[in-house]
């Protein structure tokens, strides 16, 4: 499932096109070997089983390819959600008595690594490094350090807890988020009724070449592009639709350029 959510569209939909195609023309030669001079009565009986598998693949692909969809949106609200949880934690560490200039330097580099090496993790499946790293243990070593400071005034403090408490927990949502995949179940059913309708369709026009073939095209077009689709939405931080790191790149760059003063 991995190597198939990281392959780009451009790849994914002439390899899925390129299956479904020769399942098409392998179960033509099949069905003209097989059935002989009774194909004329098996298109009697896929005529009518057409507008019912139509209907099921339809059915299957827009339910899995609208929860994909709410996944991959549900990954950015979380990358923009650090985003805001990091900016939140920098004007909170403005406060009198805290260690600004620490905790903000701090936060610059777990920020970086986020989006370097952590996004690296992400895309091959780690979502563990992303959490267990030097740079996190030692931004909230230093926040905590800071807040429990007797300089610091309790709700300042508390400012600084609530806010580095709330980037914490919105990292191990990116985290759970990245490790979410498509059930391979899920997928080899909508495969599977993408395959019988496919053969369905051949068994329509065996008997009828020629022009009768654009039917088996459109579904083997159809049915490679709702797979090659599912699979793109299937993994938020790998193949051609991904998760977009720049609010984070933002947040680091404010932190950097200085915006987060006092």
């Amino acid at each position: 499932m991995t190597t198939l959510t990281s392959l780009d569209w451009w790849a994914l939909f002439p390899l899925l096109l390129f299956v479904i195609a020769t399942i098409a023309v392998v179960a033509h030669v099949v069905i003209r070997r097989f059935l002989g001079h009774h194909a004329s009565h098996s298109v009697s009986h896929a005529a009518p089983l057409m507008p019912t598998l139509g209907a099921l693949f339809a059915f299957l692909s827009a339910f899995v390819i609208a929860t994909e969809w709410t996944a991959q949106s549900s990954a950015d609200s979380t990358v923009a959600h650090i985003a805001s949880a990091s900016a939140r934690l920098a004007w909170a560490s403005t406060a009198p008595g805290a260690e600004t200039f620490k905790i903000q330097d701090a936060l610059s580099a777990d920020l970086s690594y986020t989006v370097t090496t952590g996004w690296t993790q992400l895309q091959s499946g780690d979502e563990v490094g992303l959490i267990e790293t030097e740079s996190y243990r030692n931004l909230q070593k230093t926040v905590r350090d800071s807040a429990y400071s007797p300089a610091v005034s309790t709700p300042a403090s508390n400012e600084l807890l609530a806010a580095v408490d709330d980037l914490g927990a919105t990292r191990r949502d990116l985290a759970n988020a990245a490790g979410r995949t498509l059930p391979t179940l899920l997928l080899a059913v909508l495969a599977l009724s993408g395959i019988i309708l496919t053969i369905n369709a051949v068994i329509l026009v065996v008997e009828s070449p020629g022009r009768s073939s654009f039917v088996v095209l459109s579904v083997v077009v159809l049915v490679s592009f709702d797979l090659a689709l599912l699979l793109v939405l299937a993994a938020p931080f790998r193949g051609t639709l991904q998760a977009s790191r720049a609010p984070v790149e933002s947040v680091v760059h404010e932190i950097d350029s200085g915006f987060f003063t006092r």
